[in-house]
């Protein structure tokens, strides 16, 4: 039926929708990120189930990084190859280059296009580089007060500013519909998100956007649908608007704009069914139904005009039934002041009833209070020996004992008893490691901090070998020049000057080579590095690094961790030791005991309950009937002032349809009025039916099926389409434009 098509047409502007949740990505990254190059964007590494195919599936995001005008400076494709059946090797094709794995040491081979990952089971995370085409091209263009103006003249400009972001779908397949063949764009949803500074920005509007505003900055996101309308072929129809590109326009002073982000997925396209069944046939069938009721309401208001001529026609008929009326008035009058002294009869009894009633109640309250009182001290010598038993976390009252005494003899039954006795050996086990953790923190501590120690000793150390091997180098070169009565200086003068030829540099250097391997120059370069090692400045130096590493989050995460498995190590190995085990074998065998006197007790507390539930519906029956007379008085006493009032009203009731007697000639001009109206209804549906439902139907009884045909071939060609480089899965894309700022 129409509203089921119009459902799945509409979930395309639904996605929309999804700049709330997108958007708020978008604007971290802008905000987060305003100075980072592309070897700063981290690649994701989500791990989402995968259905067992033939080949791997991907998980893929590609980032772009733009400048400011939209143009691509370098692809980044981040992969997260599944390996749904564990396989040892995994075989993929891929565009890319410069393959990077970033989460593990696994290896790969290249063979004509094809990759072949030595996965041994596991997951691969890597990423790469491409130059092929974009799927989808973003273009950023610039006003100023109504004028083009390129982005790098834009930075602290003033004035009205207009940014539109235009979008080009440039990935299509020909589908033949209705036997024509048709371009059909894969639908990517793209949605943009920007980051506006209030003090610069205001007046801010945006088309195909939505503006969030929190006093401080100014948060827009826009949708738009590259290719969709052409793939739909309602581009021209002017009755379905898709967004086809994103505008801001501001009131700016000293502009400045942060990083953009624009996210691009067709996955929203390819999860929409479109098996409409019969709905076009369902739809012209509801536009019948509309016409045909239309029709009938029109015939309606003609026959309601009828019917009131008829009745303006019978008024003489009602001039007689009104003068039968006004005689039986005075008869009712009459009966009602009979019954009026009945009523005051009644209420007499009800008030002695009533009276008798409460003297019985007024003992309710000792008795209950009493019985409960019984009650609530043989519960609470129950909590006394359940507590005195080392059963500990129950309260038994009057509502909950019964329940509670099954819930701990059920726990104190074989298999039962004895997980209870686990649970609280462990709970105290935990209880007394933890009591030590920090000194298993401090002694990890101690270990990591060896290792770390060593591990920025050997680096320091590489750095001052090679200042020191520069130094001696320098003083070899400046004993090799003397022997040529040439001094450095002179040495690097003739060198620019083009004097000293590239042969003479040569042998030169080989000399110098040669003497820094001898063991005398060894000798003194080992010196000159063990005395910089021994030194306060490198001492210092070590130190300091030291301490930055022991600071440093992952470090830290290594401590955490360490300690964490000590702990869960320390607290395994006192659970399972004899004397933990013994207490637990014990304290089972004491639970399993006392199932059976608590059996008894509760026995004992079911007998009483029985006498303390028959009391309490004995007195809450007298207090009811008490309650039912107190009613039953004021419900007569009622009664009797109702009776006194009836016998009132029934007079006014005479006196009124006298009056109404004399006023039927009235009541026929009002009935001729309401003919008059019920033709000019008439009228007015017949012009609704031309100047409204007639256009209705005219708009919606077009050209649905091709809309439908083309809708499903969208859908089709985005399922076809799964990632960039090629292989099954998903994909998305992230696109960074460039900050503008002044220099």
């Amino acid at each position: 039926m129409k509203q089921s098509l119009i459902k799945k047409i509409s979930y395309i502007s639904c996605c929309t929708m999804l700049a709330g949740a997108v958007g708020a990505t978008a604007a971290y990254a802008v905000n987060e990120n305003t100075s980072a190059d592309a070897e700063e964007i981290q690649p994701e590494t989500a791990e989402e189930e995968q259905a067992v195919t033939d080949e791997p599936q991907k998980d893929e995001t590609v980032y772009v990084l733009a400048d400011a005008n939209g143009s691509t400076n370098k692809v980044i494709v981040s992969d997260h190859l599944m390996n749904a059946g564990s396989d040892n090797i995994i075989t993929e094709e891929s565009l890319l280059s410069n393959i990077e794995n970033v989460k593990g040491e696994e290896t790969f081979t290249e063979n004509g296009g094809k990759r072949t990952w030595n996965a041994g089971g596991n997951d691969i995370y890597y990423r790469g580089t491409t130059n092929e085409q974009l799927p989808l091209g973003i273009a950023v263009s610039y006003k100023l007060d109504g004028n083009d103006i390129p982005a790098d003249e834009l930075a602290g400009k003033s004035g009205k500013v207009t940014i539109r972001f235009d979008y080009t779908n440039n990935k299509y397949e020909d589908v033949t519909i209705n036997g024509e063949k048709t371009k059909i764009y894969v639908p990517f949803a793209a949605i943009t998100g920007m980051l506006l500074d209030n003090e610069k920005f205001r007046n801010v509007e945006a088309v195909n956007g939505k503006i969030v505003n929190d006093g401080d900055r100014t948060f827009i996101v826009g949708t738009a649908f590259p290719g969709l309308a052409e793939s739909l072929g309602t581009e021209d129809s002017g009755k379905i608007k898709i967004p086809g590109y994103f505008e801001v326009t501001a009131d700016v002073t000293d502009f400045e704009l942060m990083n953009t982000v624009t996210i691009a997925t067709n996955e929203v396209f390819s999860d929409i069914d479109l098996d409409l069944g019969d709905s076009e046939a369902t739809l012209t069938e509801y536009i019948d139904k509309l016409s045909d009721a239309m029709d009938q309401l029109i015939d309606g208001s003609g026959k309601l005009h009828d019917g009131l001529n008829e009745l303006l026609e019978k008024s003489s008929a009602l001039t007689d039934g009104t003068g039968a009326l006004y005689e039986g008035a005075g008869q009712l009058n009459s009966g009602i002041s009979d019954a009026n002294k009945g009523a005051a009869q009644l209420y007499t009894g009800s008030d002695k009833l009533s009276a008798g009633l409460d003297q019985l109640t007024s003992n309710n309250a000792t008795l209950t209070a009493g019985s409960e009182q019984v009650f609530n001290s043989l519960l609470d010598m129950a909590n006394t020996q359940l507590e005195a038993a080392g059963i500990t976390g129950y309260k038994l009252t009057i509502e909950n004992y019964g329940e509670t005494l099954d819930k701990i003899i059920a726990s104190l039954d074989g298999d039962n008893a004895l997980k209870m006795a686990q649970e609280t050996a462990k709970k105290q086990v935990t209880e007394a490691v933890e009591a030590n953790r920090a000194t298993v923190e401090a002694e990890v501590t101690k270990a990591v901090k060896a290792q770390v120690s060593e591990k920025v000793n050997e680096t320091v150390k590489a750095a001052v070998t090679e200042k020191v091997n520069e130094g001696v180098k320098a003083k070899v070169l400046e004993g090799i020049l003397a022997t040529q009565n040439m001094t450095v200086e002179q040495y690097t003068q003739g060198i620019a000057a083009g004097v000293i030829g590239a042969d003479v540099q040569q042998k030169i250097e080989a000399a110098a080579e040669m003497q820094m391997q001898t063991a005398e120059v060894k000798a003194q370069a080992d010196a000159a590095l063990e005395q910089q090692m021994q030194s306060a400045e490198v001492k210092e130096q070590s130190e300091a690094a030291l301490e930055q590493q022991m600071q440093s989050d992952e470090v830290k995460a290594i401590i955490a961790q360490t300690t964490d498995d000590k702990i869960a190590e320390l607290i395994d190995e006192n659970y399972k030791s004899k004397d933990v085990q013994d207490k637990i074998k014990e304290g089972a065998k004491t639970a399993s005991a006392g199932a059976a006197k608590l059996i008894e007790l509760k026995a004992q507390l079911d007998s009483y309950n029985t006498f303390y539930t028959g009391l309490a519906a004995y007195t809450e029956g007298v207090a009811q009937a008490a309650d039912g007379a107190k009613q039953l008085k004021g419900g007569l006493n009622e009664l009797n002032a109702g009776t006194q009032k009836l016998e009132a009203g029934s007079k006014q009731l005479y006196d009124g349809i006298s009056e109404l007697n004399g006023s039927v000639p009235a009541l026929i001009d009002g009935i001729t009025q309401l003919d008059d109206g019920s033709a000019q209804l008439s009228d007015g549906c017949r012009e609704f039916n031309e100047k409204g439902i007639t256009k209705l139907i005219d708009i919606v009884d077009g050209d649905l099926g091709s809309l439908v045909d083309r809708f499903k071939a969208v859908s089709d060609v985005s399922k076809d389409y799964e990632t960039f480089t090629g292989g099954s899965g998903s994909v998305k894309f992230i696109y960074r434009t460039d900050a503008i700022e002044r220099s």
